[in-house]
């Protein structure tokens, strides 16, 4: 730990308190990879420091009786029975098949379900991946200056194909923040037989919300090879540099499926560590994250900074950008 005794005790303090009632942050992981049972292991380190945010980590359970959800105490469980066989998963593959894909949504739905029943009142909740880092201070600013109804907000991408998805806008997955009343329209129209059931998660929520505009967050991507435990200052400082700046949310997937002399267990969980590090070494700039938010905005669709339409043809991103999105767009020293 980079943490100074002499300096940062009332930081690590500061940052026990961020608090936020109305947001559950959801992050589901399994046995499909090491990587996932290590990164769940640094996540239980890391919101030691954030008390006040309810994250629940959401796994299945054969020992459940499938659509069954429950708490361990540890996890949410979702049962899943002897349902979804057939395909290979992707503990076997390394890619996302349609079953695997099938097998995620009704997951999803039934954790979103379980949340629904068991919080009245309006709340937003947040979709990150197990091998992400989140400053939920940041996330915290983001969330006052956006209102609990029809949001659907995060990273944007556009797709060109297949054409029945031709100029569709979604959310990535990795970083995926919905109100309440999105929720429940996401429910009401979640058909396990329809084939838009069986495509990536962050698709289907886009094709099924087909009426609510999106609004674009920043996101920061970890892309770049490394070897085990290579880079720590670097990363280090290179993840507080960018808290400066205004980022919040980093994804950490530095190796493909396809790239067999690697194992993303040797090296993503290193870089998520130094990234909480990180975060827990430097102060939170809110008018930075404000500031890159309206960036972010401005650039998707070409801009006005204002909510994105559901499907549009053309080009997401337009005009320049003063900031980077990934690692490889950084200069190494």
């Amino acid at each position: 730990m980079n943490i100074s005794n002499d300096e940062n005790p009332s930081l690590l303090a500061r940052i026990a308190q961020t608090k936020r009632p109305d947001l559950v942050v959801t992050i589901g992981y399994g046995d499909e990879l090491p990587v996932f049972r290590h990164a769940r292991a640094l996540w239980q380190f890391y919101m030691c420091h954030f008390p006040g945010i309810e994250v629940i980590f959401v796994r299945w359970s054969d020992k459940l009786k499938r659509g069954e959800v429950m708490s361990d105490g540890h996890d949410l469980l979702v049962g899943i029975g002897d349902g979804f066989q057939g395909e290979a998963g992707y503990n076997n593959s390394g890619v996302w098949s349609q079953s695997e894909n099938a097998r995620w949504i009704y997951r999803q739905v039934l954790v979103q379900d379980y949340l629904l029943r068991t919080r009245d009142k309006p709340f937003f909740l947040y979709q990150t991946t197990i091998t992400s880092v989140v400053d939920f201070r940041g996330l915290c600013t983001v969330l006052d200056h956006l209102a609990p109804v029809n949001c659907f907000a995060g990273p944007l991408g556009r797709l060109t194909a297949p054409e029945v998805f031709n100029g569709l806008t979604f959310v990535s997955g990795a970083s995926a923040l919905m109100s309440r009343d999105v929720l429940l329209r996401m429910r009401e129209r979640y058909d396990p037989h329809h084939p838009f059931a069986t495509v990536p998660n962050d698709i289907w929520q886009a094709a099924v919300l087909d009426d609510v505009p999106r609004q674009a967050l920043p996101t920061f991507n970890f892309l770049k090879p490394r070897a085990p435990r290579a880079d720590g200052a670097y990363l280090y400082q290179t993840a507080q540099w960018l808290v400066r700046e205004g980022h919040y949310h980093f994804r950490i997937k530095t190796v493909a499926p396809e790239d067999a002399a690697a194992r993303r267990e040797d090296i993503d969980p290193w870089i998520m560590l130094r990234l909480m590090e990180a975060v827990l070494d430097s102060e939170h700039l809110p008018q930075a994250t404000l500031a890159l938010v309206d960036k972010v905005q401005r650039l998707a669709d070409g801009g006005a900074g204002q909510p994105v339409a559901p499907r549009r043809a053309g080009a997401l991103h337009t005009g320049p950008r003063d900031f980077a999105m990934n690692d490889n767009e950084i200069a190494y020293p």
